[in-house]
This record gives structure tokens, sequence and C-alpha cells, in this order.
């Protein structure tokens, strides 16, 4: 990579996450107003991230979950029930909202 453009992507790095996803947000409408036709060839590649995040978060959600059970020490407190219960609850609600969509 050149000095020149070295210098810009140091400068994103020193950045917070939620800065750089701000400012990936504000490219992606910089490109796809100014060109469309160069967007909608971009687009493949939005669209596989996208199916990538879909067949990972669910494993990863488990496995997370399935950690935190196995961590746990016997007698310490624990917030187990509250993550199972809204995890319950969160695969419910989004199960429901993908029979009613469909």
């Amino acid at each position: 990579m050149s000095t020149s453009l070295s210098a810009p992507f140091k400068a994103l790095n020193r950045l917070g996450l939620i800065p750089q996803i701000v400012i990936g947000i504000l490219c992606g409408i910089a490109v796809a107003t100014l060109s469309p036709e160069l967007a909608a060839s971009v687009s493949l590649l939005g669209q596989v991230f996208i199916s990538a995040l879909k067949a990972v978060a669910p494993v990863l959600v488990f496995v997370l979950v399935m950690a935190a059970i196995a961590g746990h020490q016997r007698g310490q407190p624990t917030q187990i029930h509250s993550v199972l219960v809204l995890y319950l609850i969160g695969t419910l609600v989004a199960a429901l909202v993908a029979v009613v969509a469909s």
C-alpha cells in the first residue's frame, strides 16, 4: 500500500467501531447516489456478507450461551435464567415473525 493511502487507513483504525460503521454507511449511500451502476455491481458483496451473517449468527449465539452455562462455577450468583428466557423469547419472536412474513 502506498504511503498516501496508508494515512487515511491509520486514521480510521484509531476510530472506534461505531464511527467506522457510520462512515461505511455514509460511503455506501454516497456511492449509491453518485454512481448507481457501481452500487449495483458491488451489491453482490453486500448480499454475500449479509448471507454469511445470517448463517453464522444463530450458531454464534448458541455457542456463547452454552459457553456461559459451561463456565458457571457452583455457588456463584448467576443471571443465566434471564439470559435463557431472553434467548427463548427472542427465538420465538423471530420464528413468529418469519412465519407471519412468509
